[in-house]
């Protein structure tokens, strides 16, 4: 599986839809700089917060923002990918016809894409309005929260996030569409910043207030930092956008407006094969959200409020490189995944499966490098980092950091499903999503059925939940293997199967398992394989540096590409 230097000259030279990727590269690297900074900035303030709330502030607040995102991902994601596959069209001066837009110029396009955010904004509305309702009559909602002081106040800051983010959505998908990741990193670290100060200050402003009265208090600032964050986006977005038209000469409006087509002598607001490819996604959206986020919706009927507390702590700590640096490659690799395999219009076909498969292999062989560095280091040194980080009264009386270093075996599992699933959906066809949609109703149903078994009936608790969430993943990476590999096969690029994985794999497993040899005899002297002291910390850290000097060595071939690309980039910089 080594790779092939690509060659810069051609791309250099490929007009329209190739140019904005240098651009989009940067902004990658610039959004996943700021979520670092962001996020490490989140992770000190919610140390100081740990110390004033308690795991019942912590699994109400994570209750709100699971019915947040929850109406947000079924309101806009579906959009967000679909609107990926329309056309980017050519610069020109015709951009519009009398007061429509025409069908394959940029200001046509980029309007096209607007309208479908408006259908975000629409959709968005019935969906808060059905989880709302639905959420008010559960008893999570009437026993717990509407017990706390101020819950009011709570709803309302929510429900006003909600809409300010549905409102600007138009506008988030254009940038989107462009690629514009650099302005999507620091309109996202700012309000990340604000939402975490706002929360921290009203929680200590509040820490003053009786048990009773600081709950509700408690919940406010988690409520009130979220509609900081949504207020935030707002703005600079709404600030943007009033100079999106000068700075790159379209017409675009926020308002719904037709798209003429001159072949058809027809106009419409969304271009019919992208609302077919909307409605799958949709459908596929239905069923990604209940197995995705279905461990929280399956937590709160089936365990008591302070489980959830205690199991928003080991997933918010145990999948904090997922948000990390996870998150913001998925998402930026499904999106100029779908551009590449739609530029056939400036590239050949083959040239464009090719690229797309040169990127599968890099960002597969560093997830699977990161994955065992994560297992090896996570294993061995969460538990005792955890109990540093948030004291071990959190541990009196429940099994949360035994429970934390079985999660650490998940957190590879959720990182291929999201990178492959992202490769999937940019590449999958309409019957292809088709077939997904049914396959995630079977694996739902599945799931939903051992989440049960383990949890209420053979009492494992949120080891059973962990349990079912790997079967969960595992199921996905599956189907989505399969679907990559027809994908090549089929057009005589390249061929993948289960046997070469193994083989190429097999090295780096055997380096890992003979360093975790070594550092059970050193380090721990064949007393057990877990971290119990700040010397044991020292010497594993050793440990991991030698893993991990061993695994660049394995991978030094691979590494030529990229160092060549990265000194090359370095280079122009000097000199410009």
């Amino acid at each position: 599986m080594s790779t092939e230097k690509s060659k810069e000259d051609n791309q250099e030279n490929e007009p329209n839809q190739q140019l904005p990727q240098p651009k989009a590269a940067s902004g990658v690297y610039g959004l996943i700089i700021i979520q670092i900074i962001t996020k490490l900035f989140t992770f000190l303030l919610n140390q100081l917060l740990i110390r004033f709330i308690s795991p019942k502030i912590f699994g109400i607040a994570s209750y709100l923002e699971f019915i947040t995102s929850t109406i947000l991902f079924f309101s806009r994601e579906a959009v967000r990918l679909s609107v990926q596959r329309i056309q980017a069209g050519r610069n020109d001066d015709g951009g519009t016809k009398g007061n429509q837009f025409r069908i394959g110029t940029r200001s046509g396009s980029l309007q096209s894409v607007i309208n479908f955010g408006f259908l975000a904004c629409g959709l968005g509305l019935g969906v808060l309005s059905m989880v709302g309702y639905w959420q008010y009559r559960t008893d999570m909602f009437q026993i717990t929260f509407m017990k706390l002081s101020l819950w009011q106040y709570s709803s309302l800051l929510i429900i006003f996030s909600i809409l300010l983010e549905l409102i600007i959505e138009p506008v988030f998908l254009i940038y989107q569409f462009e690629l514009d990741f650099s302005r999507r990193s620091k309109f996202e670290g700012l309000a990340i910043f604000l939402k975490c100060v706002m929360t921290f200050v009203v929680v200590v402003l509040g820490k003053s207030m009786d048990s009773e009265s600081f709950e509700g208090i408690g919940v406010l600032a988690f409520s009130f930092g979220r509609f900081v964050y949504s207020l935030t986006l707002f703005i600079t977005y709404s600030i943007s956008f009033l100079k999106f038209n000068q700075e790159n000469n379209t017409d675009v409006k926020y308002s719904m407006n037709k798209i003429y087509d001159s072949k058809n002598e027809s106009s419409f607001y969304f271009q019919n094969e992208i609302f077919k490819i909307w409605k799958e996604f949709f459908i596929q959206m239905l069923f990604k959200q209940l197995l995705t986020e279905g461990d929280k919706l399956i937590i709160n009927y089936l365990c008591t409020i302070d489980e959830q507390g205690i199991y928003a702590v080991i997933s918010n700590y145990g999948a904090i490189i997922a948000r990390l640096l996870f998150q913001p490659l998925e998402e930026s690799t499904r999106l100029m995944f779908t551009k590449i395999l739609n530029s056939t219009a400036t590239t050949s076909s083959f040239d464009s499966t090719k690229q797309s498969f040169n990127y599968l292999k890099l960002i597969s062989i560093f997830y699977f490098n990161l994955s065992i560095m994560i297992l090896f280091a996570g294993i061995t040194n969460a538990p005792f980092l955890l109990q540093f980080i948030i004291g071990r009264k959190w541990g009196h009386n429940t099994d949360l950091f035994d429970l934390f270093q079985i999660y650490i075996i998940y957190i590879p599992f959720l990182a291929f499903n999201g990178i492959l699933e992202a490769l999937y959906s940019g590449m999958a066809s309409n019957k292809d999503m088709k077939r997904f949609s049914s396959y995630m109703i079977f694996v739902s149903i599945l799931i939903v059925c051992v989440s049960y078994l383990l949890i209420e009936k053979l009492r494992f608790g949120i080891l059973g939940l962990i349990i079912a969430n790997v079967i969960n993943m595992a199921l996905r990476i599956g189907f989505c293997f399969v679907g990559i590999k027809k994908y090549y096969s089929i057009r005589s690029v390249a061929g993948l199967s289960l046997m070469n994985v193994v083989k190429y794999t097999w090295s780096s497993t055997f380096v890992m398992v003979v360093w975790w040899g070594v550092q059970y005899l050193v380090v721990f002297g064949m007393n057990g394989y877990t971290t119990q002291s700040w010397k044991q910390l020292i010497g594993s850290g050793f440990i991991c540096i030698g893993l991990l000097s061993n695994l660049l060595f394995l991978e030094r071939k691979n590494l030529h590409g990229p160092l060549d690309k990265l000194k090359s980039r370095l280079t122009r910089q000097k000199l410009d």
